[in-house]
């Protein structure tokens, strides 16, 4: 058996073939010729130069897109028994979209976190599912993970409240992170 075929020039495009197959056969591997080198295709962006490179397209409230502006606060609050406070609050400027991503809390006494209760309001208004959540999610340094899109011009802030129950007024801290972005439509 002759191990080294020769190869017969391609004269017209061919469904490829399995080797095993054409082996079965008897046939000749087809080789196309005159086609050159692929011409290069970047696959990402050139780094911290989003206008390089070729465009990725992904839904801003899923993935900070190029040119988003990261969000990253804190804020604090003595809060007695049975009282709330605004832990830390942030507005979107106009034109842009905000994505919330993390949240977590901690306290001068982490006894303090048995007793707190908080809430996302977006202008005013309790957000869904984040309302009367207890602060055993997440920590200063590790953010829980959380979703919640708003729109532009928007205040959003996380009120905490303290129970009746807690003996002294506590010291609350929280913290939250996010991103600034703006969609463009893909035509």
């Amino acid at each position: 058996m002759d191990l080294f075929r020769r190869q017969r020039p391609v004269e017209s495009p061919r469904t490829p073939v399995a080797p095993g197959v054409l082996a079965n056969r008897g046939g000749a591997v087809e080789v196309p010729t005159g086609l050159g080198p692929a011409a290069p295709v970047p696959s990402i962006p050139g780094a911290l130069n989003p206008e390089q490179g070729m465009a990725v397209m992904l839904p801003g409230g899923n993935y900070p897109p190029a040119g988003a502006i990261p969000q990253d606060d804190s804020g604090d609050a003595d809060i007695a028994p049975g009282a709330s406070a605004t832990l830390v609050s942030i507005v979107v400027p106009n034109m842009l979209r905000h994505r919330l991503v993390g949240i977590g809390f901690g306290a001068v006494d982490d006894v303090a976190l048995g007793f707190l209760t908080w809430r996302i309001e977006v202008n005013g208004t309790a957000a869904p599912s984040y309302f009367g959540q207890t602060a055993a999610i997440g920590s200063i340094r590790q953010l829980a993970d959380i979703f919640l899109l708003t729109g532009n011009a928007a205040t959003i802030a996380v009120i905490g409240t303290m129970a009746a129950t807690a003996v002294v007024t506590y010291r609350v801290i929280a913290r939250m992170r996010g991103w600034y972005y703006t969609e463009k439509e893909v035509r």
